[in-house]
């Protein structure tokens, strides 16, 4: 699937943000720096310098503006691809300095007819220069605000499954694939780079869901739930186990399942386990 456009670049409120955060970077910069680059060889008196300065923003805010708008439409008849997004950013580049490069032909009047194409690249190189810093700090600042209200999102997902007592299980690549009720899951078996999900249906019959995911990440991540470690291959959920015993080869659990389910205890897990029991 082909990677979309971050939703922060197409909402309106970021939008105004974003371009009234680059207007006031490049206004402070210029007042502070004076960034000789961009009138660099153009014969323009003190008392003009503010009239430059203030019509070469204007036109090139005029210009941002048009852009976005411009992106904001396109992206709202179909949802554009980030590649897209990056082209748009680099001729945004490309019509904000060839805009400026008129409006220093406008307040210069050159000596010969080839002044636009010396300007024009020296004008590119001042936009990029000047432009770049606040992109990415707005870039930076908007896909923390964006991670945040995702991660709060997760949360509170995670807060309802909890009170709802349920469990959702998610592939390897974090895709949700089950959800079970925690009364109705049994326990999960390892099996290589899967793992088989068992729980009762809505009959109360024992059935498998085979997961792409690791045993490890089930432990680490639903231990809250009591599903607890009891053998390399297995965890189990421990408000299912009815009867904790011991055999000749060691700890077994019976699970609170109509046919008896057994399930071995490895030595690893014993001590742990019989301290749950509270065993001797």
């Amino acid at each position: 699937m082909e990677k979309r456009v971050p939703k922060f670049m197409t909402q309106k409120r970021d939008i105004f943000r974003f371009m009234c955060f680059v207007v006031f970077f490049v206004i402070i910069f210029s007042l502070v720096y004076h960034p000789d680059v961009a009138i660099r060889g153009l014969e323009i008196k003190k008392n003009q310098y503010v009239y430059y300065l203030s019509l070469m923003i204007g036109s090139g805010f005029i210009m941002l503006i048009l852009s976005r708008i411009l992106f904001y439409k396109l992206n709202q008849k179909k949802a554009r691809s980030f590649k897209f997004f990056c082209w748009w950013i680099l001729q945004e580049f490309v019509l904000i300095s060839f805009t400026l490069s008129l409006v220093s032909i406008h307040v210069v009047v050159p000596n010969s007819r080839s002044y636009l194409y010396t300007i024009l690249p020296r004008t590119t190189l001042s936009v990029v220069s000047i432009l770049i810093i606040p992109y990415i700090i707005c870039w930076l600042y908007f896909d923390l605000e964006e991670k945040k209200i995702q991660l709060n999102e997760i949360i509170k997902s995670r807060i309802r499954t909890l009170e709802k007592g349920v469990i959702n299980f998610n592939d390897e690549k974090g895709v949700f694939r089950l959800s079970v009720r925690l009364e109705d899951l049994l326990y999960i078996q390892s099996a290589d780079n899967y793992v088989f999900i068992f729980y009762l249906n809505n009959k109360q019959e024992v059935t498998r869901f085979m997961l792409r995911n690791s045993l490890k990440y089930i432990e680490e991540n639903f231990s809250k739930h009591n599903l607890i470690r009891c053998h390399r291959f297995y965890v189990v959920n421990l408000k299912k186990v009815r009867v904790l015993r011991k055999d000749k080869e060691g700890l077994i659990l019976e699970l609170d399942t109509e046919t008896t389910t057994e399930i071995p205890v490895s030595k690893t897990y014993a001590q742990s386990l019989a301290e749950l029991f509270t065993l001797e």
